[in-house]
């Protein structure tokens, strides 16, 4: 009796652990067993025993029977309220379980979220760099554009300066082509009187 009301007091105390309530309820519940077993005894003692003496004994065992009794509730009551608190502890794993998983979730969202981030500013990065190349690219071709205009500008006057100097030239030669025939006439004119004289 003293060791079913021990191990009932303790059975209260259990919160969350289901292995060791549970073997706790099976030892107290072979410890009524025994109890239960000896009171059976007691009773079948008694009935062997003259009239004044079954009398004395049979309350005696019906102190131990309303005694048993009351230890059967209390453990009945104790039982319950392990089985609430494991299933209460259960749960609670549970939820922290999914606390878990969502964290993690998060944690692998942000992470996403992180790498995203970074290739957003990668690809800006390149982007500014393919602007900058273009915009250089854009001053070679300006200024390739304007050198050949000058150039061409340049070629333009070569061209009329190489004109007029052709058209000199051949004013040129054609003036010296004028004297050296005026000056064959003349010659001729004056070697023609000279002989005639003669």
């Amino acid at each position: 009796s003293q060791e079913i009301s021990k191990n009932v007091s303790e059975l209260k105390t259990y919160t969350s652990s289901n292995d060791k309530s549970a073997s706790l309820i099976k030892m107290i519940d072979a410890l009524f067993s025994q109890s239960s077993e000896l009171i059976k005894q007691m009773e079948l003692e008694v009935r062997s025993h003259d009239p004044a003496t079954r009398k004395v004994l049979t309350e005696k065992v019906s102190q131990y029977k309303k005694s048993a009794s009351s230890q059967k509730m209390d453990y009945e009551r104790a039982k319950e309220q392990a089985s609430r608190s494991s299933l209460l502890g259960s749960k609670s794993i549970e939820q922290r379980q999914r606390l878990l998983d969502t964290t993690e979730k998060t944690n692998r969202q942000n992470e996403m979220i992180a790498r995203a981030h970074q290739t957003v500013l990668e690809t800006q990065e390149v982007g500014h760099e393919i602007t900058e190349e273009l915009k250089r690219n854009r001053e070679k071709i300006i200024s390739s554009r304007e050198k050949a205009q000058e150039f061409s500008g340049i070629t333009d006057s070569a061209r009329r300066v190489l004109s007029s100097m052709a058209r000199r030239d051949v004013r040129q030669r054609f003036m010296i082509f004028f004297i050296a025939a005026v000056l064959i006439i003349a010659i001729s004119i004056t070697i023609y009187f000279t002989t005639k004289k003669k």
